[in-house]
């Protein structure tokens, strides 16, 4: 996996603070900067290598900006800790792994004793999947419970043989409990996509616990965020934007700039969610979102064309379709100002991890004053 990425990836280009420089950091420099940022005892010295190491090896440029940007996702989402405690873990993620083992499809016996009862009494009565899952104290031992409990269920009712089917692995990993992990709290889903994309060819299960174990390493969380959060073009006015994406999805703060517009101009209340199409989990839903729907009734083009455009709002060249330059164009006209590039998606995020009202909104701030602490640093 170590030269896994070697393409030179074209990256965020985004103005600074203008007391700031942003000069390519030396390894020297990236430590210097670590004694500052990182918590005493947490070895600020590792953790620069890492980061610095990670961008280098993605083909980002280690400049001020991208170490600062990487250090503060890690300081938000773990406090630089490769793979966090969360107290009472467990208990939390009990019911969500309840429904989400209902609804695969568990083979005959397995589904026969109802989910309590087979989580309460397999793979012993003495030491039960329930026990296991309320005693996780980290993300790892909760994913590794899921692991032993999937194995189980395939040894005891099928055949092992079928987890490293692409089909049967892609769906039992989207039921796993942890679905983002590590010091920066990676999506799973965005890893094995990344990895699938340089290998061509999709991965089996026991790939797939490879790649989640790597996630868990320091070195191998920071590699896949440090490229999740910076390893695409943007063109966004300031790095506020980038962290929101990071939480909600690549060009969300963008698309959620044009939902905005495509509200005020159809008159129909849209979320500001940065999805422009229907999404469960896997690719775009053929029935048509609000925002597909408010788009169609302002009669600006052909539903067949605006589709294919809306086909790409996960690209950078969504910008250059003709759905986006119309609407952006639309949108001055009428206003009388210059169309918003970008604006916060407005999410509530809900997880057995997040216990106080939390949003993308203040997700994204809340980094964004840490990256701001990191750039005044001297």
């Amino acid at each position: 996996m170590k030269r896994l990425f070697a393409t030179v990836l074209a990256v965020l280009t985004l103005p600074l603070p203008a007391h700031a420089t942003d000069q390519e950091m030396t390894r020297a420099e990236v430590r210097a900067l670590a004694r500052q940022v990182v918590p005493p005892g947490k070895d600020a010295a590792g953790w620069a290598a890492d980061i610095r190491g990670a961008l280098v090896v993605d083909g980002i440029r280690p400049s001020r900006s991208n170490v600062c940007s990487v250090m503060a996702v890690i300081g938000q989402e773990s406090t630089f800790t490769a793979n966090p405690e969360v107290s009472g873990l467990g208990r939390m993620a009990e019911q969500q792994i309840k429904a989400k083992l209902s609804r695969l499809p568990m083979l005959s016996g397995g589904a026969a004793t109802g989910v309590d009862v087979f989580l309460a009494m397999k793979p012993t009565p003495e030491k039960s999947y329930l026990s296991m899952i309320r005693a996780a104290r980290t993300e790892r031992d909760l994913d590794l419970v899921y692991r032993n409990l999937t194995f189980f269920l395939f040894r005891e009712y099928a055949t092992t043989r079928l987890l490293n089917a692409s089909a049967v692995a892609q769906r039992l990993d989207a039921a796993n409990p942890v679905s983002t992990l590590g010091s920066m709290q990676v999506s799973a889903a965005y890893a094995i996509a990344e990895v699938e994309k340089a290998r061509k060819q999709r991965l089996g299960l026991g790939a797939i616990w490879k790649l989640r174990d790597e996630l868990y390493i320091r070195k191998g969380g920071i590699r896949y965020g440090a490229r999740m959060l910076l390893g695409y073009r943007a063109a966004y006015s300031s790095r506020l934007f980038a962290f929101a994406d990071y939480n909600a999805g690549r060009y969300a703060s963008r698309n959620a700039a044009f939902q905005h517009m495509v509200s005020e101009l159809s008159g129909k209340e849209l979320a500001l969610d940065g999805d422009l199409m229907l999404y469960v989990g896997g690719p775009p839903q053929p029935d048509a979102s609000a925002t597909e729907k408010a788009l169609r009734s302002l009669k600006l083009m052909d539903q067949e064309s605006l589709r294919a455009d809306l086909l790409r709002e996960k690209d950078f060249a969504f910008r250059d379709t003709d759905t986006y330059r119309l609407i952006s164009r639309t949108f001055a006209q009428r206003a009388g100002k210059p169309a918003p590039y970008a604006m916060l998606p407005q999410i509530r995020l809900k997880s057995p991890k997040i216990r106080s009202h939390m949003t993308t909104e203040i997700f994204a701030r809340a980094v964004m004053r840490r990256y701001e602490r990191c750039m005044a640093v001297r």
